[in-house]
């Protein structure tokens, strides 16, 4: 979808796919555990945990078998403390912005959050060129703010309907660390991950979800026995929560499956392109709504659409050819110098007096 298109294969495109397929289904997983009146009976904390959990088991057998089995990738399976280490700084962003969330919301309005929450596609793109070092075109540039501009424009389509856009300035504040965060985790995982491409990405998906367990779990234990302190009179809060049923469970698999996903994105193809994903999912959630659930689309939300798309293309597609362009002319440049110098050496040409 970003810089892969030329050499895009069948596989790509698969994980690109499935990973388009978790980010559009999330939002439904969600919804379908929640109650009558929007509560959920079980408890939220315990969904992190568990799917954290659900991660590691999963890459930790698979590093297992593929250490025993296969002698080259157990070659590659190779950590230093310094690795270790490492994959804390993006599991403790990632929970320090699942824990803001509920900070920010009690002072900005749902409608607001959401708003706020697509200005992380432009941070995603200063993240990428300043810690990443990747340089990106000015058609590029004005793709991603025209992208970042499409996501706002569809969230700004809801806000009437909850309550309009209500902030103040601690709200401000906390969502520019959410921001932040939200970009710099994906960025982030993308560079400790890409610093070693010839590990695996299950062993290297092992190290981190280690790190996100453990910071989920002192999470979800901290949650019971703070409340339960706190709140004497009131019932007691469970681990799990009466509610943790079937769909509970369900929902733990999906949102395991989705972080998998996301982490062969982030490797694969970086933050941006996790990005795009993302902002994806938002039109293929819209047709999901008009086809199960029978909602209209307006005509504001099609043209955030075709912004979207617009968006998408101008970065994938003409901003690629760009660069190919600025590169052959640099080649043809440095092609031309070459010739010159060659031909003053063997005397068949004067030297150039600029």
């Amino acid at each position: 979808m970003a810089s892969t298109r030329a050499g895009m294969s069948r596989t790509d495109l698969g994980f690109l796919g499935l990973a388009l397929f978790m980010n559009t289904f999330t939002a439904p997983a969600v919804k379908i555990t929640q109650e009558a009146d929007g509560s959920y009976a079980y408890n939220k904390y315990s969904i992190y945990f568990v799917a954290e959990l659900v991660k590691l088991v999963v890459a930790g057998g698979w590093s297992a078998y593929m250490y025993t089995t296969n002698s080259e990738v157990r070659k590659l399976m190779v950590v230093t403390s310094r690795d270790v280490w490492q994959y804390a700084i993006p599991g403790f962003i990632f929970f320090i912005q699942n824990n803001l969330t509920f900070i920010a919301l009690q002072h900005i309005s749902n409608a607001g959050y959401q708003l706020l929450l697509n200005l992380r596609i432009a941070a995603v793109a200063v993240l990428t060129v300043t810690l990443l070092g990747k340089k990106l075109n000015k058609l590029k540039w004005f793709a991603i703010i025209l992208l970042t501009n499409g996501a706002m424009q569809y969230e700004l389509a809801g806000c009437s309907n909850d309550g309009g856009f209500k902030t103040n300035t601690e709200g401000l504040l906390v969502m520019a660390v959410i921001i932040t965060t939200a970009a710099g985790g994906n960025v982030v995982t993308q560079l400790v991950m890409q610093k070693s491409m010839d590990q695996p990405l299950m062993f290297q998906n092992m190290l981190l979800y280690s790190w996100g367990v453990i910071f989920n779990g002192v999470n979800w234990v901290h949650s019971v026995v703070n409340s339960n302190a706190v709140s004497a009179d009131q019932p007691r809060v469970e681990w799990f929560g009466d509610g943790f049923g079937q769909s509970a469970a369900l929902l733990c698999m999906f949102s395991a499956l989705y972080g998998l996903s996301i982490s062969v994105i982030l490797k694969r193809f970086g933050s941006i392109t996790r990005t795009f994903i993302s902002c994806m999912a938002i039109i293929s959630n819209a047709f999901l709504d008009m086809l199960f659930f029978k909602e209209e689309m307006t005509i504001l939300e099609v043209t955030t659409f075709a912004t979207i798309l617009g968006a998408i293309f101008l970065y994938s597609v003409v901003g690629e050819d760009y660069d190919k362009l600025a590169d052959g002319n640099k080649s043809s440049n440095e092609s031309s110098e070459l010739t010159e110098k060659i031909n003053v050496i063997l005397g068949e040409e004067e030297p150039r007096k600029d």
